[in-house]
């Protein structure tokens, strides 16, 4: 694909973007899409009814956090930054009690005042000329929550797998000390620049990476989301006396794999009745900690550190 075609599909899927469309990402996880060497993934959302497309890693992990969270509202993943002035992204939400919420920045506006040299392609016009235009960039994952009294607000995720990142442009490359401290200017900079964009019409950046997160939380975050939307074909009453089960199993040190067991033996679908109690994890019904293994075949660990609480300054500490 071009630059050309890219910045097209670009404009076409993101410029015309109004509440109540289903949103589609500037790029999708698709091999002919996707940055080379990228591991992308689709991540299906029970929550918000769609398929998310994240391009690393890091990108799942921290989806998969956001979509854990249970004040989200919507989650915007690979949105452009306009190079000129645009609406702010929460303009025309229902729930928005400002008509006009303040208008986001141009990003050429910014990469003038901060000194960074913005990416710009030449595009062929169908009447033969060609013409220099700023090229968008991407960010990462927007996030949309709710606050107690019920408005919205946003915040917006950079993400990476290690914080130091941040600091420099393919940092993990072998290079001269000249180009490593041009990677330097140009990861500062260009952060800057994003963070700018928001911070005009109000809205917090966070620096996000994998390093802040323990592997346990990782490997449990990879464990029940693909959990959480699993259908079931058992009687909804009969999966909620389960539930109510598995709590008091919870809290009294029994094993909830045992339990899961007697129920399939009596009903089948044993299958349906484990997916379950991963299931009440995920909507937090059960206290289970996330901060130790998730193993049902034995007690889970209980009345330790909430994860969400533990990392509530990453969601401008939205209520849960």
């Amino acid at each position: 694909m071009t630059p050309q075609q890219k910045y097209f599909l670009i404009m076409e899927r993101q410029g015309f973007f109004t509440w109540g469309d289903v949103y589609t990402p500037s790029t999708l996880a698709v091999p002919r899409e996707a940055p080379k060497g990228s591991r992308i993934s689709r991540l299906n959302s029970r929550k918000l009814g769609r398929t998310l497309h994240v391009l690393s890693t890091p990108e799942r992990v921290f989806t998969q956090l956001a979509l854990h969270h249970p004040a989200l509202l919507d989650l915007h993943e690979q949105k452009m930054l306009w190079p000129v002035t645009a609406c702010n992204p929460l303009y025309g939400h229902p729930l928005t009690r400002e008509a006009f919420p303040a208008p986001m920045p141009g990003t050429l506006e910014i990469a003038e005042a901060i000194g960074f040299k913005h990416y710009e392609i030449v595009l062929s016009l169908p009447d033969g000329h060609r013409e220099r235009t700023a090229f968008p960039y991407q960010g990462d994952l927007l996030l949309y929550l709710v606050r107690t009294d019920g408005t919205p607000y946003a915040i917006n995720w950079t993400v990476k797998d290690e914080g130091l990142s941040f600091g420099e442009r393919r940092r993990s490359q072998a290079k001269t000390p000249v180009q490593q401290r041009i990677d330097r200017e140009h990861a500062v900079l260009r952060a800057r620049l994003e963070t700018q964009y928001y911070a005009g019409a109000g809205i917090q950046t966070v620096q996000v990476s994998m390093d802040m997160l323990e592997p346990t939380v990782i490997a449990n975050l990879d464990l029940l989301f693909p959990m959480h939307g699993l259908p079931s074909t058992l009687d909804a009453g009969v999966l909620d006396e389960f539930s109510i089960e598995v709590q008091k199993a919870v809290l009294s040190g029994e094993p909830t794999a045992q339990l899961a067991i007697r129920y399939g033996r009596r009903w089948g679908s044993l299958n349906q009745f484990i997916a379950r109690i991963y299931q009440d994890i995920w909507e937090r019904k059960l206290p289970v900690s996330l901060f130790h293994p998730i193993l049902i075949d034995h007690p889970l660990v209980v009345g330790k550190t909430d994860l969400l609480l533990e990392l509530r300054s990453l969601f401008g500490g939205a209520a849960l």
